[in-house]
């Protein structure tokens, strides 16, 4: 029964990996935008400038067409989830619900006051109210973040279950949280769906199983979401700080007179919003690794590249065991202790599933590391431009390039807009390949979870291309808009 499910699982991950990065690619801009929007227009209130007050409203045009992206790609996704991945319909009415329900209304709340955000510019006597607004759209977008990656964080940390996955996961010693589950029920659930997710069409399903969860709120505890939350975000951030930065540098480039000073006023609010994300994300960053090695340690080792002996790294023993020469245990190791298990094709399956991914999520995780460093050193480059003494230094060190502090910043955020979007996907691709998408670690197999019709290639092969086409359409709307905002800026401008 496996292979068949096996190969049709296969299959739809295709289309779904292109779904949740085309969903990405737009939820970045609607996480990100509103820090650089609202950064631009507190800069207008103030200092009482049109200059940062006009670029905050053109700026917000983009982050509409941004959220309407979104929020049809995440339909599109959430619809993808249910109808292809059938099987989590089990996790959505027990482990997701709390999240589910209140991310309902974190995102009715963005709907109603983006919409008066971008309507009522000029509208209020007290400019702060219309900031507030955007606040208020900031918070909402946030919290949305914050309830979707905590379906994510118990797919990637099954927090509430207890000892139970330790006893899958003999390797895995810590306890994943408080015991509020029926761990007999989790695993008659896991049984019942290893012949696919047809099971749960079977109406005596649910009477059988019994309660499942007794604290629908436990997915708010869960140390993996606030570290994900942290660094997702910040990561949103960085890419959309950089990304205009590139937009304001381009513009200066093109331009002439006080044309090139007002992008470089605009450039420093944006370009500095990037750098803030840049210095905080290695902090996020190293919090959400310690959580993976703590509750997911084959992503740990498929990431860091140790293989099947394991091995050393001292810089994870200084920081992980406080000794430079300790021997991580390897993958080798891991398939001795799952012969404890009290599921040892489960524990198997979890290893084999990381260790098959190495070769592919280890590259892309040096890859965002070395991303994340260079945009942290641009961004000490940044701050320290604002020292009288270390602007000295860094003039004289730029000036063998016969570029000055700004001209090299500007010319660097093209740069860094291409390593923060590759960072970001690379960042994601590890987090979810490393444990297998549509996997709840060490509990249920994701081909378990995939739905009993038929899925051909040629199903695959449409649907690919319609995301495909809703991608091209959205970033043709969100360039337009762009577009549109900078001519009318520059024609108001030569009048």
């Amino acid at each position: 029964m496996v292979a068949p499910l096996l190969a049709k699982a296969n299959l739809a991950e295709y289309m779904t990996i292109v779904g949740i990065y085309v969903h990405a690619w737009f939820l970045v801009f609607a996480v990100g935008l509103p820090y650089v929007v609202l950064a631009l227009e507190w800069k207008a209130i103030r200092g009482h400038e049109a200059l940062y007050l006009e670029a905050a409203r053109r700026a917000s045009m983009v982050w509409g067409v941004s959220f309407a992206a979104g929020a049809a790609t995440g339909t599109l996704v959430e619809f993808g989830l249910v109808q292809v991945w059938s099987g989590t319909l089990l996790a959505i009415g027990t482990f997701f619900f709390s999240v589910m329900y209140f991310e309902l209304f974190a995102f009715m709340t963005e709907i109603v006051f983006v919409v008066l955000y971008i309507y009522t510019w000029d509208r209020f006597a007290y400019r702060w109210l219309h900031w507030l607004f955007g606040l208020v759209v900031l918070l909402g977008s946030n919290a949305s973040a914050l309830l979707i990656l905590g379906a994510n964080s118990f797919m990637n940390v099954p927090w509430g279950t207890g000892s139970l996955i330790s006893k899958i996961l003999p390797w895995e010693t810590v306890s994943y949280g408080p015991s509020v589950s029926n761990s007999t029920a989790l695993l008659a659930a896991a049984s019942a769906l290893a012949s696919g997710s047809s099971a749960l069409a079977n109406l005596g399903l649910g009477s059988s199983l019994g309660q499942m969860l007794s604290n629908p709120l436990i997915a708010f505890s869960n140390p993996d979401l606030l570290a994900t939350f942290l660094h997702t975000v910040t990561a949103c951030v960085i890419v959309v700080a950089f990304e205009a930065s590139s937009v304001f540098a381009y513009l200066y480039f093109k331009g002439v007179g006080v044309q090139r000073q007002h992008m470089l006023r605009l450039f420093r609010v944006s370009f500095g919003v990037g750098a803030v994300a840049s210095l905080l994300q290695p902090v996020f960053g190293d919090l959400a690794g310690r959580v993976e090695y703590v509750y997911q340690y084959t992503k740990f080792l498929a990431a860091e590249g140790f293989g099947p002996k394991g091995g050393e790294n001292p810089i994870l023993g200084i920081l992980l065991k406080g000794n430079p020469s300790y021997v991580f245990p390897g993958f080798d190791q891991l398939i001795k202790e799952a012969q404890a298990s009290i599921s040892p094709s489960a524990a198997l399956a979890t290893i084999s599933g990381a260790e098959s991914a190495e070769s592919l999520i280890f590259p892309l995780y040096y890859g965002m590391v070395i991303s994340g460093i260079v945009l942290f050193l641009l961004a000490l480059v940044y701050f320290f431009s604002y020292s009288r003494a270390l602007r000295s230094l860094e003039n004289r060190i730029l000036g063998l390039l016969h570029v000055d502090v700004e001209e090299f910043l500007m010319y660097s955020s093209f740069f860094a807009a291409v390593l923060a979007l590759f960072a970001g996907g690379a960042g994601w691709a590890v987090r979810e390949v490393g444990r297998h998408p549509w996997t709840i670690y060490g509990l249920i197999p994701y081909y378990d979870v995939v739905t009993p019709a038929s899925i051909t290639p040629a199903f695959v092969a449409y649907i690919i291309a319609l995301e495909a086409a809703i991608f091209v359409a959205g970033t043709a709307a969100i360039v337009l808009v762009l577009r549109h905002e900078i001519r009318t800026a520059q024609e108001v401008k030569a009048s």
